[in-house]
């Protein structure tokens, strides 16, 4: 397997890889209007996220800077496409990060697929293989938020193992509009 070793010797993801039905790579500059395509099909997807919170710039930002956690920094980021074997296309993307909140955690930040794949276990694939990496590169555990009106997406992440409830995050106010996260995470 394919890594590159950091200052403080933490080791990534690679670059390119690939599960049974699906290449994975870094995403670059030509892949943004794709991505962010599939980024905005998300609206419809009940309680993903808030709604104010999607942006027309966000894969942008994500290639160029990186949409990084409190204190992050770009090296530690990864924002990958998956691209379909037997047709080429690209059909979704990952975002995640190495090393937080602890060094030995990987972050998955967004794991979306356009309409046309969802529902054919593609994203079972690419999470059982990346959960594989990370272990391999000495990662204890694999963390993410998932939102609670979202139960699909909840539904989805339990399915994998990621059972365990980390932490909670929620408006203080209850109505219609109100939004929480729940944390979950998976020991590998």
């Amino acid at each position: 397997m394919e890594t590159r070793e950091l200052v403080d010797n933490m080791s990534l993801i690679s670059d390119l890889w690939e599960t049974e039905r699906l290449i994975i790579r870094d995403a670059n500059l030509l892949d943004v209007d794709r991505l962010q395509e599939i980024y905005r099909q998300s609206e419809n997807t009940e309680g993903w996220t808030r709604e104010s919170e999607l942006t027309n710039d966000y894969i942008l930002n994500g290639v160029n800077m990186g949409n990084l956690p409190p204190n992050g920094i770009k090296e530690f980021y990864k924002i990958q496409l998956m691209t379909h074997k037997t047709s080429s296309e690209i059909i979704g993307f990952i975002e995640f990060y190495h090393g937080f909140p602890d060094k030995e955690v990987l972050y998955i930040a967004t794991l979306l697929f356009c309409e046309d794949y969802r529902n054919n276990r593609y994203g079972q694939e690419v999470i059982m293989k990346l959960c594989n990496q990370a272990l391999e590169l000495g990662f204890y555990q694999v963390r993410l938020g998932v939102s609670l009106k979202n139960w699909l997406g909840i539904y989805f992440w339990n399915k994998l193992g990621f059972d365990t409830i980390l932490k909670f995050q929620g408006d203080k106010v209850l109505d219609k509009n109100s939004f929480a996260l729940l944390e979950l995470g998976k020991n590998l």
